[in-house]
């Protein structure tokens, strides 16, 4: 997927039993954390970090639509041993952009079939931020998908 942005990083530490929160070998607690940061920074209204069964969800708003970066790491599943976690610098980081209307906001569903609510541009806006963050950390390396 062309929004997905795949790195190499050590700036971000697993702990062991963080994937209690999401699934065995889900990982990027840190990395969401980071990015709560600095989306805060960039002016969005970042809630508190969301652990999902896939990885971590960075809830940047829920106003007519949820606009949110999903985040984590991908390791190596058959070796995946809940007492060792991987090194943050042993795994390829992911991050992705997304955005959404979801089936209880009626009056953002409608705008949205009736061509009145642009969810393109808040997307788009969104994955150029991201995309920069990622590029400008000094501690990131930007890789192709494993």
């Amino acid at each position: 997927m062309e929004d997905n942005f795949y790195f190499k990083s050590g700036k971000f530490r697993i702990h062991k039993n963080e994937d209690e929160e999401t699934n065995p070998g889900c990982y990027g607690k840190e990395l969401g954390l980071w990015l709560c940061e600095e989306f805060t920074k960039l002016g969005y209204d970042v809630e508190e970090l969301i652990p999902e069964d896939w990885g971590w969800c960075v809830m940047c708003s829920r106003d007519e639509y949820l606009l949110w970066i999903g985040c984590g790491a991908m390791s190596d599943h058959e070796n995946y041993n809940p007492d060792n976690p991987p090194e943050g610098r042993d795994v390829t980081w992911l991050a992705f952009p997304h955005i959404e209307v979801p089936f209880f906001k009626f009056k953002s569903l409608f705008k949205k079939w009736t061509g009145g609510l642009d969810l393109d541009q808040p997307l788009k806006k969104l994955k150029e931020e991201l995309q920069s963050l990622l590029e400008n950390e000094t501690e990131i390396e930007l890789c192709d998908e494993p």
